[in-house]
């Protein structure tokens, strides 16, 4: 969820979650094989769920501000920029108690208004959760310091989805009344969800990608000596990359 203060507006200032889930825990098994990365092939642990990029045009995406890994809740201002990414990183690698990936669009609303980018799904699965009819034209106010939605409820266009692990995956900040699937649909990996948008607490159009376990507990994907050893994407890429498809 993003944090109210300097954050947004930093991050408005560059062109280019609110978190559900329900169920019991469930046990994770690893399994080791060849991850390809952009440098090279190397043998990492991969999680029991790989997931791909749920952006069908990478191109339009050069920024990601992934989970924060330090365990330390900073007070606001500056000092929501101490942060830790999956590779030690701070700002704008990360903020204070991010707890997903955003995918910031180039362009911003400009881009967002000619059509802007698919969301699809990272994972097959089944549709467990949707909202939609929601303002999408919320972002960062100078005036506030804030999110702003212009008088709107700051409530996300979002889709959630339950994979085969019990895992979970969540599209936030989605378009107005751009959803394509419906609760309780079966999709596969790379279906069309949506389009990204900027509903919700959210100070520029991005995608929020989240993924959760069976109990609801944040995983950050990317492999790394802050998060994990385990990669949770089919093809993680290098550290200043995007993920890539399955």
């Amino acid at each position: 969820m993003v944090r109210a203060g300097l954050i947004t507006l930093l991050l408005a200032c560059q062109s280019g979650a609110d978190t559900a889930a329900s169920g019991s825990p469930a046990e994770t098994s690893l399994v080791t094989s060849v991850a390809t990365t952009s440098s090279g092939t190397d043998t990492v642990s991969r999680a029991a769920i790989q997931l791909a990029l749920p952006l069908s045009a990478p191109e339009l995406f050069d920024l990601v501000i992934g989970v924060d890994h330090d365990p330390v809740e900073q007070d606001d201002g500056i000092y929501q920029l101490i942060c830790a990414d999956y590779l030690g990183r701070s700002f704008p690698h990360c903020y204070d108690e991010h707890k997903g990936s955003d995918y910031i669009l180039i362009g911003g609303f400009e881009v967002m208004d000619a059509g802007s980018a698919e969301v699809v799904a990272a994972a097959a699965g089944t549709v467990v959760a949707i909202e939609d009819g929601h303002y999408d034209r919320c972002h960062g106010s100078l005036e506030t310091g804030d999110v702003d939605c212009d008088g709107h409820e700051m409530i996300a266009n979002s889709v959630i989805i339950e994979h085969a692990t019990r895992h979970r995956t969540l599209y936030w900040h989605l378009m107005k009344d751009s959803v394509a699937v419906a609760e309780g649909q079966e999709v596969e990996a790379g279906e069309h969800l949506g389009w990204v948008g900027s509903s919700g607490r959210s100070s520029m159009p991005h995608l929020h990608l989240e993924l959760q376990d069976a109990g609801g507990v944040v995983i950050d994907p990317y492999a790394g000596p802050e998060s994990q050893g385990e990669t949770y994407w089919c093809e993680q890429g290098d550290e200043d990359g995007l993920p890539g498809g399955c």
